[in-house]
C-alpha cells in the first residue's frame, strides 16, 4: 500500500484526494489547496485536531494528546500519515 484515498470533512464540505502513505495529512491538505486549520505544524498547538471516523492514520509522536483522545480517534493531522487504504478525518466532529 502505497497510497491513500483520502476524504477531509471541514466546514461541512467533502474533500477527496489521493496521497502518499509516507507525506504528512496536513501538509498534503494544504498543497491541494484546502483551508486546514493549522498553526504551529508541530504537534504542540492542537489547532489542526482531526478525528479519524474511518480508516487509520499512525502518529509517530503523540503530540499534546492524551490516550484517551487518541482512542477516541483524535489526531493532529500536522504529525500524521495514513495507515490504511481509505480514511476520513472530520475537522466539524471534534
Amino acid at each position: 500500500m502505497n497510497t491513500t484515498k483520502i476524504t477531509l470533512i471541514l466546514d461541512g464540505e467533502h474533500h477527496k484526494f489521493n496521497m502518499n502513505n509516507d507525506d504528512i495529512i496536513l501538509d498534503v491538505a494544504l498543497s491541494n489547496g484546502i483551508d486546514a486549520p493549522h498553526s504551529c505544524q508541530g504537534g504542540i498547538c492542537m489547532t489542526c485536531l482531526g478525528r479519524v471516523t474511518n480508516g487509520k492514520a499512525q502518529m509517530d509522536d503523540p503530540g499534546m494528546l492524551s490516550d484517551e483522545e487518541i482512542g477516541e480517534g483524535l489526531i493532529l493531522t500536522c504529525i500524521s500519515k495514513p495507515n490504511s487504504e481509505e480514511i476520513t478525518i472530520d475537522y466539524d466532529d471534534i
